[in-house]
């Protein structure tokens, strides 16, 4: 893929994730076994290898400064479509890993319990002796000093390796990055708990650990600290009826923040019903691969327990690919214009080719391919990028959906004037065309904008109204695919 999509690959579709093999063969298997959406296993395999990734490693975009490879991901799917299955799935390892750390933590900590009671025995015991000599006039220095030594040399109390938070509040999330793991995950396969529980409360400082800025958390009852490099990924499947109640109590003020403009949103096509058992035998080979691989950096994010700041690789991108994140970056800055697919989600669009960019991070480094991001890993993440971004309108912008129609729109009148010519009947349209514009106030939406933006004419005729899809020679639908707003990500 050399060129940026046609319109022709803007659709509902999921993209493929040949080119990441490890990744591809795990969420093939998930699906044939647990017969969920694609979408929901493949943001529970994103979810994954953002926890354990993001505490080793940053992207450096093409533009100059690196950023977090933290991801948030929102995933709406009703009850029965086995979000706890597939998220477990591809958790159970870390799950595993942490029980393990948490047992190593106790025994840990029962020590320095121990290593603690007599180092204060000890400090009590030289302060009686200095408050005695300092009674009877006598020279106490050496003593002194021993007592300042002994103050230097308090037993640190071990640090807890919590990587998975599911039912926290935000200031013990915080705290407890800032005195445990700094980097962790807030995941909830039921998420409505999360979104209208405490966890989210504190928006900024949301928006500012996804950015990898310092935060400053302030308390009344205890001692106030500062959140320095810490790495947070949020994890959300709620069902739908959550998800409403959410946005109709905090929608306004969580999209206002520019919190969900950060998100990976999606809401998957139910596959209930067409759930078929084919085999007996099911294989869990790919998966347990995936698992493999998840735990080696999961496991290596126990030196992170002992480093006040982290040194992470930071990962850039090759000389093609660079300039194609920057392509990318400018065509995402043009459909902010008025007559843009994003014209309404400005918040969206300043956030989505940074996603994007954390998204090749991801793939490059839990493939494990050599030396910069390549172009053909950077263009994967474009079609998902592009996909969630699609979902992203779907859930959250009007304007947006109108857009989506357009899409389909071109798409459509694009392949039937190849087969039929350039003019084309609106009951044509309403029978045969795309089925999201069967209806037909969308229809009409989304013809005066096409209109409007000089890619068709509509004119009557004999048996009703036509649509001249090409009216300016090689122009119309098909120079609006390839050159106008219509076109590159399939914007």
């Amino acid at each position: 893929m050399n060129g940026f999509l046609d319109i022709s690959e803007a659709n509902d579709v999921f993209p493929s994730l040949i080119g990441l093999p490890l990744i591809n063969a795990a969420v093939d298997e998930v699906r044939n076994n647990v017969k969920a959406p694609i979408p929901l296993i493949f943001s529970a395999a994103l979810t994954a290898m953002s926890v354990g990734l993001q505490g080793l490693f940053d992207v450096r975009k093409p533009i100059g400064g690196s950023v977090p490879c933290s991801l948030m991901i929102l995933t709406i799917a009703n009850s029965g479509e086995r979000k706890s299955t597939v998220e477990n799935i591809f958790l159970a390892g870390v799950r595993r890993f942490q029980r393990r750390m948490a047992e190593q933590y106790d025994e840990d900590l029962l020590v320095w319990k121990m290593q603690f009671k007599i180092w204060e025995v000890k400090g009590k015991a030289l302060q009686g002796v200095i408050a005695k000599r300092t009674a009877k006039g006598v020279d106490a220095t050496g003593e002194e000093m021993r007592l300042s030594e002994h103050f230097m040399s308090t037993p640190q109390k071990p640090r807890r390796f919590k990587m998975l938070y599911e039912d926290a509040t935000s200031q013990a999330l915080f705290r407890g990055l800032h005195q445990d793991l700094p980097s962790a995950g807030l995941i909830s396969g039921e998420g409505s708990g999360v979104l209208n529980g405490p966890a989210l409360n504190d928006l900024p400082k949301q928006n500012s650990l996804w950015s990898g800025d310092s935060i400053v958390v302030d308390r009344a009852t205890v001692e106030s600290f500062q959140l320095d490099n810490a790495r947070l990924t949020v994890a959300v499947m709620v069902q739908e009826s959550g998800f409403n109640s959410y946005m109709r109590a905090r929608g306004e003020a969580s999209r206002g923040s520019g919190l969900w403009a950060r998100f990976l949103v999606c809401k998957p096509t139910s596959t209930q019903g067409s759930r078929q058992v084919e085999s007996v035998t099911l294989s869990t080979e790919r998966s347990e691969r995936f698992a493999d691989r998840l735990i080696e950096y999961v496991e290596r994010n126990v030196e992170l327990l002992n480093k006040v700041k982290p040194q992470r690789v930071v990962v850039g991108f090759s000389p093609e690919a660079a300039q194609r994140w920057i392509n990318l970056s400018n065509e995402i800055e043009s459909h902010i214009s008025p007559v843009g697919r994003l014209k309404s989600a400005s918040d969206h669009a300043s956030k989505l080719a940074d996603n994007i960019a954390r998204l090749a991070a991801l793939f490059h480094c839990f493939e494990k391919f050599e030396g910069d991001i390549s172009l053909s890993t950077l263009n994967i993440a474009i079609c998902l990028g592009n996909w969630y971004s699609r979902e992203f309108l779907k859930l959250f912008d009007e304007a947006g959906e109108k857009e989506i129609d357009v899409d389909e729109l071109v798409d459509w009148l694009g392949r039937q004037c190849t087969i039929s010519g350039a003019v084309v009947r609106k009951n044509t349209v309403r029978q045969y065309g795309p089925s999201r514009l069967r209806n037909k106030k969308r229809l009409d939406d989304a013809l005066e904008l096409l209109k409007f933006r000089g890619a068709i004419q509509i004119f009557p005729g004999r048996g009703g109204v036509l649509i001249n899809a090409q009216p300016y020679g090689s122009l119309g639908v098909f120079g609006y695919a390839k050159q106008g707003s219509g076109g590159g990500l399939g914007f």
